[in-house]
């Protein structure tokens, strides 16, 4: 949006004015637009697009987990995506790294990203147009003026280590607990809408931006408000639909389908279902924060280590009843609808590459007899636990799969006692900390806003991922806990705790690998070394998988896209894999 014109090869040589692309496709230089503003009137230059990218990489190993690795893999070399650039205080090489990615010139008012290696326009623009992968444009003097601004004298005075002192203090204002509040709570837009008012877990009122310019194509000046209400159930979202109160409503659990399709045959709706990147799964934490557990419930108890033991996640897989999930609990079959479809793997359809599951082996089928015998074999069987399956609050399909999963697995071990629990989606998230997570087991997903493979894997199977930190998968605490069981005499658990620490490590490696053929181009190479990390992944069993979303709009019938196109508009899957709405393409 806040580029004037779309760079190309061809006009490298003229990148001052209209920006440009380096015949190597490893320098990018966008001329940013005049006259830009936020909604308080700060211009937005190509002042401001620097130092978000670069507050961006800053904020790269943010916990919980942030999406400005994703722009920080094209400019830092030797990248390990989730962590932090900036190691240490003196780690002036770091430092010296971020000034270097990304330069800005306020004379041609243009920005230039050094990538670390070829990379083509269709991948880099797409991870700039991620404003969740580190792309947004912030006002830098409004993050200045509230206390949140990066400390740049070491730049201005060409020192190195001051700069990076300043760059890792900086980085530690990405972690929760350390938030500028002011930031989180009431930030200052420069998009074409404006927060008016938020209350958070209630409702934010959008009203238009009145410096967004009007001649941006296809980005329309809005002259409407919109009013987001996070209600406290589905009946209350679907009565406020139903009565006209709502023009659109999202999220409604697949039991009012039937509903929402006789608004439609009445002329009351229209619905409109498409396919996404989103796939969601159940999570095992190996490394379960119990004093913050019975914080949520005293009378849960369970082994920090419980699902740490690789045959227990395998038997709890095997416990899960995924034809009577799609079919009757979500309810593809019971009310003859494609909600979605089973899967298996982090690398689904949609995405650059993908991987069938009929190249794998090892997914797991409803099996209690098998599940059973897992449970024997696990070495803890006789362990008495009582653990909440946490599912975000609303989600009744996958709240009643919990209850059904709950009782299979009495079934198959009466020592396991599990109850479904609801928890707010940003309480989850703010439990997703390593060494901090109350949840041994919950129910979450991913969104491929960015679709490739790449971001899918990392994000779900390396260590340093958005789930695989949070969740205990860490080699050294692997390491020392097969210690701790072989110190015990429980050799058998400790060895198969030191094979999957192994494994995991192998699976991280061969990730790596296949990340590094992606961004080069070597698709061959990159497909066949996905596969394996896949399957390897898979046979770590650190999910239970459960559907590739469809996604579906309910709309009143007075709502339009626009120019008339809801295909293209509101169910492209680079935005955070059609999960959102940009309200400046619906009109009422």
């Amino acid at each position: 949006m806040a580029a004037e014109y779309i760079p190309t090869v061809g006009n490298w040589s003229q990148r001052d004015v209209y920006g440009g692309i380096s015949p190597n496709y490893t320098v990018y230089t966008f001329k940013i637009r005049p006259n830009l503003k936020a909604a308080n009137g700060d211009p937005i230059t190509a002042y401001d697009v620097w130092y978000s990218i670069t507050r961006g990489m800053l904020c790269a190993g943010g916990i919980p987990s942030t999406g400005g690795w994703l722009i920080t893999q094209y400019l830092i070399p030797n990248y390990i995506p989730y962590t932090s650039v900036v190691k240490a205080p003196n780690d002036t090489l770091a430092a010296e790294e971020i000034i270097s990615a990304v330069t800005y010139d306020n004379a041609t008012n243009t920005v230039t990203f050094h990538l670390i290696e070829p990379v083509s326009p269709t991948l880099f623009f797409m991870a700039l147009s991620h404003t969740l992968g580190g792309g947004a444009v912030l006002d830098a003097k409004w993050l200045e003026s509230v206390g949140d601004g990066i400390n740049l004298t070491g730049l201005y005075s060409n020192n190195l280590t001051q700069l990076a002192e300043s760059f890792y203090s900086y980085e530690q204002t990405c972690n929760a607990g350390n938030y500028n509040l002011q930031v989180q709570n009431n930030p200052m837009s420069t998009g074409p809408y404006m927060i008016a008012s938020y209350t958070p877990g209630q409702s934010v009122v959008l009203k238009p931006n009145p410096y967004w310019p009007s001649n941006v194509s296809d980005i329309p000046k809005p002259n409407d408000t919109v009013i987001i209400y996070w209600v406290k159930d589905p009946d209350t979202a679907y009565e406020m639909f139903s009565s006209g109160q709502a023009d659109i409503v999202v999220g409604l659990p697949s039991n009012y389908i039937p509903l929402l399709e006789n608004m439609e045959s009445n002329g009351q709706a229209n619905l409109y279902t498409f396919p996404t990147t989103a796939e969601f799964f159940f999570v095992f934490t190996l490394n379960t924060n119990t004093q913050l557990l019975k914080q949520i419930n005293p009378s849960y108890s369970i082994p920090s280590y419980y699902f740490a033991n690789p045959l227990v996640r395998k038997a709890f897989a095997y416990a899960f009843n995924y034809s009577e999930y799609i079919n009757d609990i979500v309810g593809n079959a019971k009310y003859h609808f494609d909600f979605g479809s089973l899967y298996c793997g982090a690398i689904v359809k949609g995405l650059n590459i993908y991987i069938p599951e009929s190249n794998l082996t090892g997914c797991p089928t409803y099996n209690l007899t098998y599940a059973k015998q897992l449970m024997e074999e696990s070495g803890f069987y006789n362990i008495t636990v009582n653990f909440p399956i946490i599912v975000s609050s609303g989600d009744t399909v996958d709240f009643t799969a919990a209850e059904m999963w709950a009782q299979a697995l009495n079934e198959i071990d009466p020592n396991i006692n599990a109850q479904p629990l609801y928890e707010p989606f940003s309480t989850i998230i703010s439990y997703m900390i390593p060494g901090e997570n109350p949840m041994a087991l919950y129910y979450l997903g991913w969104i491929s806003g960015y679709p490739t493979a790449s971001f899918a894997a990392d994000s779900i199977y390396l260590a340093s991922g958005a789930y695989p930190s949070p969740d205990g998968w860490n080699i050294t605490y692997l390491n020392n806990l097969s210690a701790y069981f072989n110190k015990t005499g429980n050799t058998n658990v400790g060895a198969m705790i030191w094979q999957e620490a192994q494994e995991f490590q192998e699976m991280n490696n061969v990730l790596q690998e296949a990340d590094e053929a992606d961004l080069a181009g070597n698709v061959t190479q990159a497909i066949s070394l996905y596969k394996q990390a896949e399957q390897m992944a898979i046979n770590l069993y650190m999910y239970v998988y459960t559907i590739q979303q469809n996604a579906y709009w309910a709309i009143k019938p007075y709502m339009q896209a626009y120019q008339g196109n809801i295909l293209a508009w509101e169910e492209n899957p680079s935005f955070n894999g059609a999960g959102d709405s940009w309200y400046f393409w619906w009109y009422k």
